[in-house]
């Protein structure tokens, strides 16, 4: 999904985004860790929304390296990190799932078969 909205700092201006393309329905939350935290919590719907096989995690130190790692997953509220060096946490994460709730995109297809057609929930929508 796309917007076009004002400037919010800039008065006479636009401010245009696109979302990023990929071969999924995919979603993501993203956020801190810092002053002794070592858990995401992940929004409560992710149980219902997200394929738990398909969780990744992206984890960006602050300030020095801390050999961050996932030292668990667990399903539906949280990701445990760790620090290998045994200093305190504090960095970017970034995760990402796909959707279970919808079908798979067919990325590449025949030309004889319409372009912009999506399954959901076993009905066709016309894009």
């Amino acid at each position: 999904m796309s917007f076009d909205i004002d400037h919010p700092s800039k008065k006479g201006q636009r401010l245009r985004f696109g979302s990023l393309d990929g071969p999924e329905a995919g979603v993501y939350t993203r956020g801190r860790l810092s002053g002794g935290q070592n858990i995401i919590h992940l929004p409560d719907y992710w149980r219902e929304l997200v394929d738990a096989e398909t969780i990744t995690v992206h984890l960006t130190s602050i300030g020095a390296n801390q050999n961050l790692l996932v030292e668990e997953v667990k399903w539906g509220s949280q990701v445990l990190i760790r620090s290998e060096s045994g200093t305190q946490i504090d960095c970017y994460y970034l995760v990402h799932g796909a959707r279970k709730d919808v079908e798979t995109l067919v990325t590449e297809y025949s030309q004889e078969i319409p372009v912009a057609k999506t399954v959901k929930k076993s009905k066709l929508i016309a894009g």
